[in-house]
Protein backbone atom coordinates (compact mmCIF):
# COMPACT_ATOMS: atom_id res chain seq x y z
CA UNK A 1 0.00 0.00 0.00
CA UNK A 2 1.45 3.44 -1.29
CA UNK A 3 1.50 6.03 1.70
CA UNK A 4 0.41 9.73 -0.01
CA UNK A 5 2.17 12.62 1.19
CA UNK A 6 -0.62 13.84 3.48
CA UNK A 7 -0.15 10.49 5.13
CA UNK A 8 3.50 10.74 5.64
CA UNK A 9 3.02 14.65 7.09
CA UNK A 10 0.77 13.47 9.64
CA UNK A 11 2.88 10.11 10.65
CA UNK A 12 5.95 13.29 10.92
CA UNK A 13 4.40 15.54 12.83
CA UNK A 14 2.83 12.55 15.41
CA UNK A 15 6.68 11.38 15.76
CA UNK A 16 7.96 15.14 15.95
CA UNK A 17 5.30 15.49 18.80
CA UNK A 18 6.42 12.46 21.06
CA UNK A 19 9.97 13.75 20.95
CA UNK A 20 9.00 17.21 21.57
CA UNK A 21 7.20 15.51 24.98
CA UNK A 22 10.03 13.26 25.69
CA UNK A 23 12.97 16.47 25.82
CA UNK A 24 10.92 18.48 28.00
CA UNK A 25 12.98 20.12 30.88
CA UNK A 26 11.82 19.38 34.17
CA UNK A 27 11.12 22.70 36.91
CA UNK A 28 14.50 23.75 37.70
CA UNK A 29 15.13 22.39 41.92
CA UNK A 30 15.00 25.69 43.91
CA UNK A 31 17.74 23.41 46.25
CA UNK A 32 20.02 22.71 42.97
CA UNK A 33 23.09 25.18 42.61
CA UNK A 34 22.79 24.94 38.91
CA UNK A 35 19.31 26.82 39.58
CA UNK A 36 20.89 29.24 41.36
CA UNK A 37 23.59 30.21 39.86
CA UNK A 38 21.32 30.01 36.06
CA UNK A 39 19.04 32.25 37.85
CA UNK A 40 22.02 34.79 38.86
CA UNK A 41 22.90 34.55 34.91
CA UNK A 42 19.34 36.05 34.03
CA UNK A 43 17.34 32.70 33.49
CA UNK A 44 13.65 33.78 33.99
CA UNK A 45 12.16 30.13 34.99
CA UNK A 46 15.10 29.85 37.93
CA UNK A 47 14.67 33.13 39.25
CA UNK A 48 11.32 31.80 39.61
CA UNK A 49 11.59 28.66 40.66
CA UNK A 50 14.28 30.52 43.79
CA UNK A 51 11.84 33.29 45.05
CA UNK A 52 8.67 31.66 44.66
CA UNK A 53 10.29 28.30 46.80
CA UNK A 54 11.78 30.62 49.09
CA UNK A 55 9.78 33.96 49.57
CA UNK A 56 7.42 33.16 52.35
CA UNK A 57 10.40 31.67 54.89
CA UNK A 58 12.25 34.69 54.11
CA UNK A 59 9.50 37.26 54.79
CA UNK A 60 8.74 35.40 57.96
CA UNK A 61 12.07 35.34 59.23
CA UNK A 62 12.73 39.22 58.18
CA UNK A 63 9.36 40.24 59.80
CA UNK A 64 10.58 38.20 63.07
CA UNK A 65 13.28 40.34 62.82
CA UNK A 66 11.96 43.53 62.16
CA UNK A 67 8.63 43.44 63.76
CA UNK A 68 5.49 42.08 61.51
CA UNK A 69 3.97 45.55 60.21
CA UNK A 70 7.90 47.28 60.05
CA UNK A 71 7.39 49.19 56.40
CA UNK A 72 10.82 48.34 55.48
CA UNK A 73 10.26 44.32 55.35
CA UNK A 74 9.14 44.25 52.03
CA UNK A 75 12.15 46.28 51.03
CA UNK A 76 14.32 44.04 53.00
CA UNK A 77 13.01 41.14 51.12
CA UNK A 78 14.05 42.04 47.87
CA UNK A 79 17.51 43.21 49.10
CA UNK A 80 17.96 39.66 50.38
CA UNK A 81 17.12 37.73 46.77
CA UNK A 82 18.72 40.17 45.03
CA UNK A 83 22.20 39.66 46.90
CA UNK A 84 21.72 36.00 46.35
CA UNK A 85 21.88 36.48 42.70
CA UNK A 86 24.71 38.50 42.97
CA UNK A 87 26.94 36.40 45.37
CA UNK A 88 25.44 33.22 43.99
CA UNK A 89 29.25 32.62 42.67
CA UNK A 90 30.40 32.53 46.26
CA UNK A 91 27.76 29.98 47.41
CA UNK A 92 29.92 27.20 48.34
CA UNK A 93 27.55 24.12 48.41
CA UNK A 94 28.45 23.45 52.03
CA UNK A 95 24.32 23.97 52.85
CA UNK A 96 21.28 23.58 51.49
CA UNK A 97 20.58 26.71 48.97
CA UNK A 98 17.64 27.70 51.59
CA UNK A 99 20.05 27.64 53.93
CA UNK A 100 22.49 29.94 52.64
CA UNK A 101 19.41 32.44 51.63
CA UNK A 102 18.01 32.29 55.12
CA UNK A 103 21.80 33.47 56.20
CA UNK A 104 21.38 36.30 53.99
CA UNK A 105 18.10 37.06 55.05
CA UNK A 106 19.48 37.05 58.93
CA UNK A 107 22.55 39.42 57.80
CA UNK A 108 20.26 41.95 55.76
CA UNK A 109 17.42 42.28 58.58
CA UNK A 110 20.12 43.19 61.16
CA UNK A 111 21.91 45.41 59.09
CA UNK A 112 18.59 47.33 58.96
CA UNK A 113 17.81 46.96 62.45
CA UNK A 114 21.57 48.35 63.06
CA UNK A 115 21.20 51.12 61.06
CA UNK A 116 17.85 52.31 62.65
CA UNK A 117 19.17 51.82 65.76
CA UNK A 118 21.81 53.61 64.91
CA UNK A 119 20.01 56.70 63.20
CA UNK A 120 18.23 57.07 66.76
CA UNK A 121 21.04 56.61 68.88
CA UNK A 122 21.23 59.83 70.46
CA UNK A 123 17.63 59.89 71.09
CA UNK A 124 18.22 56.19 72.74
CA UNK A 125 20.85 56.96 74.92
CA UNK A 126 18.83 60.01 76.22
CA UNK A 127 15.85 57.94 77.16
CA UNK A 128 18.33 55.37 78.10
CA UNK A 129 19.58 57.95 80.70
CA UNK A 130 16.66 59.61 81.46
CA UNK A 131 16.49 62.98 79.83
CA UNK A 132 13.32 62.75 78.80
CA UNK A 133 11.12 62.85 75.48
CA UNK A 134 12.27 62.89 72.17
CA UNK A 135 13.03 66.84 70.73
CA UNK A 136 10.02 68.16 68.76
CA UNK A 137 13.10 70.67 67.24
CA UNK A 138 16.21 70.96 65.82
CA UNK A 139 17.27 73.22 68.92
CA UNK A 140 16.14 70.54 71.58
CA UNK A 141 17.70 67.54 69.75
CA UNK A 142 21.04 69.41 70.00
CA UNK A 143 20.60 70.14 73.24
CA UNK A 144 19.74 66.71 74.18
CA UNK A 145 22.36 65.71 72.10
CA UNK A 146 24.91 67.93 74.77
CA UNK A 147 23.80 66.72 77.71
CA UNK A 148 24.38 63.10 76.48
CA UNK A 149 27.88 63.86 75.54
CA UNK A 150 28.70 65.59 79.13
CA UNK A 151 26.82 62.60 80.90
CA UNK A 152 29.06 60.18 78.79
CA UNK A 153 31.82 62.24 80.02
CA UNK A 154 31.85 61.03 83.83
CA UNK A 155 32.97 57.63 82.69
CA UNK A 156 36.72 56.31 82.09
CA UNK A 157 37.38 56.43 78.50
CA UNK A 158 37.03 52.06 78.45
CA UNK A 159 33.63 52.35 80.05
CA UNK A 160 32.39 55.46 77.53
CA UNK A 161 34.11 53.12 74.86
CA UNK A 162 32.19 49.60 75.70
CA UNK A 163 28.76 51.74 76.76
CA UNK A 164 28.77 53.91 73.32
CA UNK A 165 29.56 50.91 71.64
CA UNK A 166 26.90 48.32 73.16
CA UNK A 167 23.79 50.48 74.26
CA UNK A 168 24.05 53.73 71.76
CA UNK A 169 25.72 51.75 68.36
CA UNK A 170 24.15 48.10 69.15
CA UNK A 171 26.84 46.25 68.87
CA UNK A 172 26.68 42.79 70.70
CA UNK A 173 30.14 42.08 72.94
CA UNK A 174 31.76 39.54 70.62
CA UNK A 175 31.38 41.99 68.58
CA UNK A 176 32.85 44.71 70.54
CA UNK A 177 35.53 42.20 71.63
CA UNK A 178 36.85 41.67 68.01
CA UNK A 179 36.83 45.47 67.73
CA UNK A 180 38.65 46.37 70.77
CA UNK A 181 40.62 42.90 71.19
CA UNK A 182 39.29 42.69 74.58
CA UNK A 183 37.88 40.18 76.65
CA UNK A 184 34.29 39.73 76.83
CA UNK A 185 34.53 39.57 80.86
CA UNK A 186 36.39 42.46 81.11
CA UNK A 187 34.13 44.25 78.38
CA UNK A 188 30.85 43.50 80.83
CA UNK A 189 32.69 44.69 83.77
CA UNK A 190 33.40 47.96 82.09
CA UNK A 191 29.48 47.61 80.98
CA UNK A 192 28.00 47.11 84.04
CA UNK A 193 30.48 49.58 86.21
CA UNK A 194 29.46 52.73 83.33
CA UNK A 195 25.51 51.46 83.92
CA UNK A 196 26.14 52.14 87.94
CA UNK A 197 28.53 55.28 87.55
CA UNK A 198 25.00 56.78 85.02
CA UNK A 199 22.75 55.62 87.50
CA UNK A 200 24.67 57.44 90.46
CA UNK A 201 25.46 60.15 88.32
CA UNK A 202 21.71 60.71 87.65
CA UNK A 203 20.67 59.97 91.08
CA UNK A 204 22.95 63.23 92.13
CA UNK A 205 21.39 65.09 89.35
CA UNK A 206 17.39 63.99 90.91
CA UNK A 207 18.57 65.28 93.94
CA UNK A 208 20.08 68.62 92.65
CA UNK A 209 16.79 69.51 90.75
CA UNK A 210 14.64 68.52 93.49
CA UNK A 211 17.09 70.92 96.17
CA UNK A 212 15.83 73.90 93.68
CA UNK A 213 12.78 72.94 93.16
CA UNK A 214 12.08 73.35 96.41
CA UNK A 215 14.27 76.12 97.20
CA UNK A 216 12.00 77.84 94.49
CA UNK A 217 9.09 77.43 96.03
Amino acid sequence: MKIGNGDALERRDVVMSSRMKLVRLPAPDPEDPETLLSAAAGDDACVRAIYRAHVDRVHRHVARVLGRHDPEVEDVVQKVFLAAFDGAESFGGRSKVSTWILGIATRRALDEARARWRRDRWQRLSAWVGLGRAPSAPDESHAMRDQAEALLQVLTPDQRTVFVLKEVEGHTLQEIADLTGVGISTLHARLQAARKRLDAELGQSDVRTEEGGHRGA
